[in-house]
């Protein structure tokens, strides 16, 4: 597939003909969208809070597939396996050993990434939907250890974790700085966010250096980039680690904030998500995969509050009559996906540079009829 946006190597920035930037890439929208996503959880309740937490930490995962499948082209079914990863190697060295989040948050992504080579044989030797089934493979060999391996994961009926304590102060308990209070969710938002913006410029990062350029390499002709002198299994191989770091540090900031894991939840239906995460926010967009993950983890949500509005529409899967919220959230992921794939490749990050750069266009004809 061609764009129309070129990219000026080694910065990942779009440029319009002639090397003039793009409106979109100035400053000013970057530090908009910074600001409302800051303030999200400032001005809403506590159920969109939660949501809001729930989008940032998935956010995390979501850049983990941006490496892996938008820079390197290689797809994962299991990224959900190395979610679990994390979030039990965050409850083992938490919980269990009692290290404090210093500890077990960097160690969880170490883990995972580790546990993440072991693919690594098979990436090797193996590309497109071949590789696809034997990651889907790996979460199914994850999916059975989570069962039977009681000790550490408290088998189907699960386990509580650890929770995220800085300096002395549990994050999910509520504290008053001077005259205003920051509960819990707001807290652990701000915690997400950080991890979030240090993993967002370390993916970005990636992406101008010589790993970087080969992983791009790998992903536009494999074949060709072995010829050229680019070590493709080593690449994989480091696609595939970084990509499992993400995902255990999003497993290990999942268990804290939810202060409980099961083995349900890391099956393969969060696979799909994450991958249509980075679908609809647009394959290969940094940004993209961000806004994706907030589209697909609000969903659920806003169709829970059409179901207060629109008949036909339950709030509980038992209830006759009606079509669950899961069910129609599933529904409208499938659709979404669909529709970016037919409408707009680029995905959401690709609608936002049109609109931004039709917006630009606009203000520089007001300007020049001025």
């Amino acid at each position: 597939m061609t764009s129309t946006v070129s990219t000026r190597p080694g910065t990942g920035a779009a440029s319009a003909p002639g090397g003039r930037p793009r409106p979109w890439t100035s400053r000013a929208p970057r530090a908009a969208a910074v600001a409302a996503l800051l303030a999200v959880p400032l001005f809403t309740t506590p159920q969109w809070q939660a949501i809001a937490v729930f989008s940032v930490i998935y956010a995390i995962a979501a850049l983990g597939l941006h490496v892996l499948t938008g820079m390197a082209g290689q797809v994962s079914l299991g990224h959900s396996a190395f979610v679990a990863v994390g979030g039990y190697t965050a409850i083992w060295l938490g919980a269990d050993q009692g290290l404090p989040i210093w500890v077990w948050l960097p160690a969880a992504a170490l883990v995972s990434a580790a546990v993440g080579l072991l693919v690594v044989p098979f990436a090797a030797r193996l590309r497109g939907l071949y590789l696809a089934v034997v990651t889907l493979a790996v979460l199914f060999v994850a999916e059975y250890l989570w069962d039977v391996w009681e000790t550490l994961t408290g088998g189907s009926k699960g386990r509580p974790s650890q929770s995220a304590v800085l300096f002395g102060h549990d994050l999910l308990d509520d504290v008053i700085i001077g005259r205003f209070m920051l509960t819990g969710d707001q807290q652990f938002f701000y915690l997400a966010c950080a991890v979030l913006a240090v993993a967002a410029v370390a993916a970005r990062n990636l992406s101008r250096t010589r790993p970087g350029r080969g992983f791009a390499a790998i992903r536009d002709r494999d074949l060709t980039a072995a010829v050229v002198g680019v070590p493709v299994a080593r690449m994989k191989s480091a696609a595939f680690a970084v990509a499992a770091a993400y995902a255990g540090l999003a497993g290990a900031l999942l268990v804290a904030y939810q202060t409980y894991a099961v083995p349900d939840q890391w099956d393969l239906m969060l696979s799909v998500e994450l991958l249509a995460m980075i679908i609809i926010g647009g394959v290969g967009s940094l940004r993209g995969a961000i806004a994706g993950a907030v589209f697909v983890t609000a969903i659920p949500q806003v169709v829970t509050l059409l179901a207060r509005v629109v008949p036909g529409i339950s709030t509980t899967p038992s209830a006759g009559g009606g079509v669950s919220v899961d069910v129609l959230a599933n529904f409208l992921y499938g659709l979404t996906v669909v529709a970016v794939l037919v409408f707009e490749p680029r995905g959401l990050a690709g609608i936002s540079e049109r609109v931004l750069d039709a917006a630009g266009r606009k203000n520089r004809k007001g300007r020049s009829d001025g």
